[in-house]
């Protein structure tokens, strides 16, 4: 199998997926515009379940030798997101929770998803921790700091600067990886008894979020503008050749590939389901979500093939 037939590969299934949510939209066969219960199994049971298990069965050996990787992949998320968040409410304008979730979109790669299949395609299965690092990374910096943005935007009167960190840390998709990092860390071994609870619950977690995301997008008219083309191009372009800077010096030849690929996999779907939690208009997040998607294809495979040379 080919690289380039590795991503197709690896891609497809994110859009047949979302397009299965987007028919049923379409088709009335699930009501588009109350998805609340739907939106709450995804963010408050699947998605942190299918999070902690896989931080609290990462060995504990090997998540402490990802340490480096972990700060090169904290440093390529981060910078997109603060460049986004400054850009949206400093130059366009935009509502400081439009905002966070631009950002949040800019920055957080599906690697769950889409970051797994490839990197398990590309290189040996040891690399494939680095994908448990990455999605540890965006859950527990990503998404506080996201949440954070969103419950200090809140319109309903004002709240201490206390109740509203606690407000949005004190959430499952926070606790949950949170939880199993330090599992992990501590050498803990999940009873069995709970590591199949939780993995029956977390079972299909992204693919019920990317369902949920094409639901959502039914909803909403498409909106291609110059920002949706300045996100996807922050995420695709941008991140991946500033984590390759940032890669050189820390990491090793294979480290810095895995690292530059994982960056290079397209947007995650976390803005679209925020913005149904927090009542956001979720066209503009949604279709910087399907652009990311479709230039991934370009971007990710230029990714592959310029960081292997």
């Amino acid at each position: 199998m080919t690289e380039v037939t590795t991503i197709l590969a690896s891609l497809a299934p994110i859009f047949l997926v979302m397009a299965l949510g987007y028919a049923a939209g379409q088709t009335r066969e699930f009501d588009n515009h109350n998805i609340g219960s739907l939106n709450a199994l995804v963010m408050d049971f699947a998605l942190p379940a299918a999070l902690f298990t896989a931080m609290a069965q990462t060995p504990r050996q090997a998540m402490m030798l990802q340490a480096r990787m972990a700060v090169v992949l904290l440093a390529a998320m981060l910078v997109p997101f603060v460049l986004t968040y400054i850009v949206q409410t400093r130059v366009l304008g935009h509502d400081r929770r439009e905002a966070a979730l631009a950002a949040l979109t800019a920055s957080g790669p599906n690697v769950g998803s889409a970051g797994l299949p490839i990197v398990a395609a590309l290189f040996n299965r040891s690399t494939s921790i680095s994908v448990a690092v990455a999605v540890a990374v965006a859950a527990i910096v990503l998404t506080p700091l996201s949440l954070l943005l969103l419950e200090s935007s809140k319109k309903s009167g004002a709240q201490s600067i206390g109740a509203t960190i606690k407000s949005a840390l004190v959430k499952p998709i926070v606790i949950a990886p949170v939880a199993g990092v330090l599992t992990s860390l501590a050498g803990l071994p999940l009873p069995p008894l709970l590591d199949s609870t939780l993995a029956l619950v977390g079972q299909g977690a992204s693919g019920t979020a990317l369902f949920l995301t094409g639901l959502v997008l039914s909803a909403q008219r498409v909106q291609l503008t110059a920002n949706v083309a300045l996100v996807a191009l922050i995420k695709n372009i941008f991140q991946p050749v500033l984590t390759a800077l940032l890669a050189v010096a820390l990491l090793n030849g294979t480290e810095t590939r895995v690292a530059v690929v994982l960056m290079a996999v397209p947007s995650g779907a976390f803005g679209v389901l925020f913005a149904v939690r927090y009542n956001v208009a979720s066209g503009q997040i949604g279709t910087m979500l399907i652009a990311s998607t479709v230039l991934s294809v370009i971007t990710l495979t230029a990714a592959i093939l310029i960081s292997a040379a």
